[in-house]
């Protein structure tokens, strides 16, 4: 509830309850009581919304995190790039990102765009 529009609503309701309905008349309950709950629907529809957000935004991660296919035990396995160890056999295809440092040990030579991790427009010739 820190924004401008809590804020006016939060000074309407001190308002209703300090300076009451005028000509000797008690506070103004009723309205006190529906701004109150004006403010907890807003705070609750913001609540869900920005926790909606964090869960896409998570998710989004989730699935942009970079995968690779390596051999391991005898058996190609898709699995995070993260976990790739020094000695893991990996597979690409054209398109794919390389997920780690990585030596040719078969296939026809690569060209790759290194602008990415350089900064540059430097497309390298790479045999093996």
């Amino acid at each position: 509830m820190w924004n401008p529009l809590s804020w006016v609503m939060e000074a309407a309701a001190v308002m209703a309850i300090v300076l009451g309905n005028g000509g000797g008349e008690g506070p103004d309950w009723q309205d006190f009581v529906g701004i109150i709950c004006l403010l907890i629907i807003n705070s609750t529809i913001s609540f869900i919304e920005e926790n909606n957000a964090g869960n896409a935004a998570a998710a989004l991660m989730a699935r942009l995190a970079p995968k690779t296919k390596v051999l391991r035990d005898g058996q190609w396995q898709e699995t995070d790039a993260a976990i790739l160890v020094p000695g893991d056999i990996i597979s690409i295809k054209l398109g794919d990102i390389i997920p780690a440092d990585a030596r040719l040990l078969e296939g026809d030579p690569l060209k790759i765009d290194q602008a990415s991790a350089l900064l540059d427009s430097d497309k390298s010739q790479l045999n093996n």
